[in-house]
């Protein structure tokens, strides 16, 4: 996938998780939780479906038993073209999985939980936590044995990968909390409004700005990771191209440059706005502070450094083998 293919894609992809939650907001009976996406309306429009008639009932279960066995089909389809693997009977457990969460998604007054309201969030997170353990392992399983280009190829999808989670923790995990954590400041404290007659302050302005303040410190490393995603995918292209070649050194001290700097902007912001806050406290109804032990951050960067290191040194033994040839 090209970069524009992919920014694109993540374009959408913002859109959509910024239309969700502003949907979640004004409709919560069908838009709960973005985990349930997309079982929780489709399981609202097979029952609309089903409600309609006799003629739409038919209608209704005949569409349920062609979602439900999806997965069951694909393993099928693997196994008849002799490319299934033993861990692909997971599709299977997948498809009965699928049959389950649609079922409860249609009916949702029979799913009963000791935590109210958990019900679809846990339909959901379950049926996705088995989709993406089959699929991981799955991945696992065919790149074990891969020579480079093809570990480089893998790699670049799963860049692009990461890219696309990135963008969901933004506008889906980050703005959802945002604008919650708004909607409980406005519902839970009463605003004392003033006015000069040109300008109007409310005694809440302070608690949501930081509330904004807060949201853009939580984004920055997405941002910056989103970056280093695209920088590690221009290095990856290099590298395919020529290892050797000073445009691939470039590449890997420029990512090594940028993710130091990342991981240092990250903690130092985070760090001010926490001495922000602790001034304003006093004026604030609600505190988000911001404690951030990244380890395996500083690790990966470590590595970065280390394997530029190794290209530069990689370049230059290159160039003293062919001046000795």
């Amino acid at each position: 996938m090209k970069e524009r293919h992919l920014f694109t894609l993540l374009s959408v992809e913002a859109a959509a998780c910024v239309l969700f939650c502003i949907l979640q907001r004004s409709l919560s009976g069908l838009f709960s939780t973005l985990i349930a996406f997309p079982f929780e309306q489709i399981g609202a429009g097979l029952r609309v479906l089903s409600l309609s008639g006799a003629v739409g009932n038919v209608v209704a279960i005949i569409l349920y038993m062609l979602l439900g066995i999806i997965p069951a089909g694909i393993w099928g389809f693997l196994h008849w073209r002799k490319k299934s693997e033993p861990l692909d009977f997971m599709l299977l457990v997948i498809s009965a999985l699928l049959f389950v969460t649609l079922y409860y998604m249609i009916n949702p007054g029979l799913l009963s939980t000791g935590v109210p309201g958990t019900g679809k969030w846990s339909l959901g997170s379950t049926f996705y936590s088995v989709l993406l353990g089959y699929l991981l392992i799955r991945i696992l399983l065919y790149y074990k044995n891969a020579g480079t280009e093809k570990l480089q190829k893998g790699l670049w999808f799963l860049l692009g990968t990461v890219s696309v989670v990135l963008v969901y923790g933004i506008f889906g995990q980050e703005l959802g909390g945002l604008l919650q954590n708004l909607e409980t400041v406005q519902k839970g404290n009463t605003g004392i409004e003033l006015s000069d007659g040109f300008f109007t302050f409310s005694n809440l302005t302070p608690t949501y700005v930081f509330l904004f303040l807060h949201f853009a410190v939580r984004i920055l490393p997405y941002v910056l990771d989103i970056i280093v995603v695209f920088l590690a995918r221009r290095l990856l292209a290099a590298m395919k191209e020529n290892l050797y070649q000073e445009e691939s050194v470039k590449l890997a001290e420029k990512l090594s440059h940028f993710c130091v700097w990342t991981l240092a902007s990250t903690i130092g912001l985070g760090a001010v706005f926490n001495l922000l806050q602790l001034f304003f406290q006093s004026s604030l109804y609600q505190l988000e502070y911001v404690v951030a032990v990244p380890v395996f951050s500083l690790a990966f960067v470590l590595a970065v450094l280390l394997f530029a290191k190794y290209i530069r040194e990689m370049q230059r033994l290159k160039e003293d083998n062919d001046l000795f040839i």
